[in-house]
């Protein structure tokens, strides 16, 4: 069973990490006369009765409440998909390719590829956002390097980031964290992990605490990645995050057999219930909001989304295989 949950895990994420990351964001060709920029990034569609309906995810590179909790968004390939009030929308902007997409109490941060109609260069490095995407910064590494296991501390200040390969801020492979918005960068040992790293979660108070994921479960860090203790064993692991209480809330294990796991800092171990996950599926990403603990969001490898209001006790499927299921 174990080989049969490892080897899916595996195959799913090497195809994300194919199919999410081209050289161009995937955003459908224009004809000519209509390839005006500002017309681009301030009108990306034509909303009609139909697609306010059924909003499409080509994706899903992340997933994140907003600090007041009020929406949720996600990184679709070709821009961010926004939920607000029951119902998904596509947001208005430049179509960014955004990846290792990560929300902060004052903004965003996140790397990939930019949208087509920008001068931004390719790929984007780490940028970070203050007005939900309407306009980013770039902090540093444009042009050089694509993260795709990236995770902020929501009040810490702290960025951590598994660098695929050597580049201007890293002079090696690995795991690395910033302090200062990428001015440095540090280098992790993380010594105590053998296994490939599937997903990374820094804490939202502490700078020197991050959580990563494995095939064989998850492991946590208290001195900024340099030694990491096993805390919760057994199955895969493909999605973890940190509450706001800062326990680690992880899905452990893959379709029916997936269990959300609540891990606190004695490690502990607290199971709610898991949405129902199809036999070759598994969660990708986990949102806690900020302003109720009970209120969360998971997507899956499949492009389903469900959402929760009540701990788990009972889930609504918002996106079915990649389409918005706006029935509110």
């Amino acid at each position: 069973m174990m080989k049969r949950l490892s080897t899916f895990i595996a195959s799913v994420l090497s195809a994300a990490i194919i199919t999410g990351c081209g050289t161009d964001s995937a955003e459908p060709e224009v004809p000519a006369e209509q390839t005006d920029p500002d017309m681009q990034q301030t009108e990306p569609d034509a909303e009609t009765e139909e697609n306010i309906q059924e909003v499409e995810f080509p994706h899903m590179h992340g997933l994140a409440f907003t600090g007041d909790g009020e929406k949720v968004y996600t990184p679709a390939h070709d821009g961010l998909r926004v939920f607000e009030d029951g119902i998904w929308n596509r947001v208005e902007g430049p179509r960014h390719d955004y990846m290792g997409f990560t929300m902060t109490a004052n903004g965003f941060y996140s790397s990939g590829h930019p949208s087509m109609q920008t001068d931004y260069e390719n790929p984007l490095g780490i940028i970070k956002s203050a007005d939900e995407g309407k306009s980013i910064e770039v902090l540093g590494l444009e042009g050089e390097v694509d993260f795709h296991l990236m995770s902020a501390g929501y009040n810490s200040g702290a960025i951590y980031v598994m660098n695929p390969h050597p580049n201007s801020g890293m002079e090696d492979t690995g795991l690395y964290v910033t302090t200062n918005e990428a001015r440095d960068w540090e280098k992790g040992d993380m010594d105590g992990v053998s296994a490939n790293i599937i997903a990374i979660a820094a804490h939202p108070a502490e700078k020197s605490t991050v959580t990563v994921s494995t095939e064989k479960g998850v492991f946590l860090s208290q001195d900024a990645g340099d030694t990491f203790e096993q805390v919760l064993d057994g199955k895969p692991v493909p999605a973890l995050t940190f509450t706001h209480e800062g326990k680690i809330l992880a899905a452990e294990g893959i379709g029916e057999e997936t269990t959300l796991q609540v891990i606190d800092s004695s490690g502990e171990t607290q199971q709610i219930p898991a949405p129902e996950i199809k036999e070759e599926d598994a969660i990708q990403y986990i949102a806690q909001n900020p302003k109720s603990s009970k209120t969360m969001m998971v997507t899956t490898m499949n492009r389903n989304i469900f959402y929760t209001e009540d701990n788990g006790e009972s889930w609504k499927k918002t996106v079915e295989e990649g389409k918005s299921q706006n029935n509110s």
